[in-house]
């Protein structure tokens, strides 16, 4: 049997966010006896040194931003550069791991006259959905139903678009061996410090616990891009605290590389923007809080493994977490729900079998 070479497109390559690690499992895991992936990456650093280790191979080729007017002449090099490569390497598909690259697919597509597939990891409106150009695509891959909704209300034909929830290692998120015998009870967001995750909303939510009297610590885990917008958010966040007097019951743990171990150390975790973490905290056997955003509420069983509450009042979260707290054998079963239900679904084979899946029938109509 033929391998056929896949292109990959990566949103970065020097550092490891959620849909990273979820490119990683799927090139990883991919069946190398039918297709042979190489990834291209935008920039060097960890992630791409991560592939590099991993056997997978990695070239490394900037990308500009299509839209942006000072990209208007280095985009068509870059666009060429990749045609290029994916006839030096024959490639049969062509998948973007970020949509936001899809109008290189579009030029790949007409050039090379093979199948592209753009990934959809965050929630897009109607709008964007048109403005980037998403019917150019041969298939779609929604990360949730929730998130396939505005594909189909641009007009999308909903045979394109494929629902492929996120994975997990499930060999390296394991629950733990004994229970938190701890009096504190430690409740964690984790993300990179940015608007988007809403640590300061997090802190928030802490306050209103704490005010409770209840013997709760709470991590923030991640760091914040050398970006001024993100550096500024860093600094109203640590403000916020100090406005809230939650020095002591509020650790920052920084970027982490030991994300199993990070996440051991929680009781609970609170997720206010959706993403990978959810499945990897409920491999670990921890309980999860989340808003009815993204993928969360499909892949939080509600009252089961967690909660998904509204975001606004934040005391519908803080009155959860009081909840758990106050009967950790009960947050204990969820955390045991959690992990039984990341081992039916959740799985890296089951989500590298679906993508397969996409592949091989785009494939056959070749």
């Amino acid at each position: 049997m033929d391998k056929k070479p896949i292109l990959y497109l990566s949103h970065c390559g020097s550092s490891i966010g959620g849909g990273e690690k979820q490119l990683a499992y799927l090139v990883e895991n991919i069946d190398r006896m039918r297709y042979r992936p190489l990834v291209v990456c935008p920039d060097d650093g960890v992630f791409a040194e991560h592939l590099r280790c991993a056997n997978v191979p990695t070239v490394i080729l900037n990308l500009p931003p299509w839209r942006k007017l000072k990209s208007l002449i280095t985009r068509y090099r870059a666009a060429k550069k990749v045609v290029d490569l994916a006839k030096v390497h024959d490639a049969h598909l062509i998948h973007t791991s970020d949509s936001w690259f899809n109008p290189y697919l579009w030029s790949m597509r007409k050039r090379l006259k093979i199948p592209v597939v753009s990934h959809v990891r965050n929630l897009l409106t109607p709008t964007q959905v048109r403005k980037y150009r998403f019917d150019r695509m041969d298939s779609i891959i929604a990360i949730s139903e929730q998130s396939s909704v505005p594909l189909i209300q641009a007009g999308i034909d909903v045979q394109k678009i494929d629902v492929v929830h996120n994975c997990v290692d499930l060999s390296a998120f394991q629950p733990p061996s004994e229970p938190n015998h701890s009096a504190e009870y430690v409740v964690g967001i984790v993300g990179r410090i940015e608007p988007f995750k809403r640590q300061k909303t997090f802190l928030e939510i802490a306050f209103k616990v704490i005010a409770q009297g209840k013997k709760v610590r709470f991590h923030i885990i991640g760091s914040a891009l050398e970006t001024p917008e993100h550096r500024t958010y860093e600094r109203e966040v640590l403000q916020l605290v100090a406005k809230y007097g939650l020095q002591e019951f509020v650790h920052f743990t920084g970027h982490r590389t030991d994300m199993p171990r990070a996440i051991q150390e929680l009781d609970l975790l609170v997720t206010l923007s959706a993403g990978s973490v959810i499945a990897e905290a409920m491999a670990a056997g921890k309980p999860v809080i989340g808003t009815p955003v993204g993928s969360t509420a499909e892949m939080i069983v509600h009252g089961e493994t967690g909660y998904v509450v509204p975001l606004d009042p934040i005391e519908g979260i803080a009155d959860k977490i009081i909840e758990l707290v106050k009967d950790p054998n009960r947050s204990s079963r969820m955390g045991q729900r959690g992990r039984r239900y990341a081992e039916e679904t959740l799985g890296i084979e089951m989500h590298v079998q679906k993508v397969q899946d996409v592949y091989e029938k785009l494939l056959m109509k070749g």
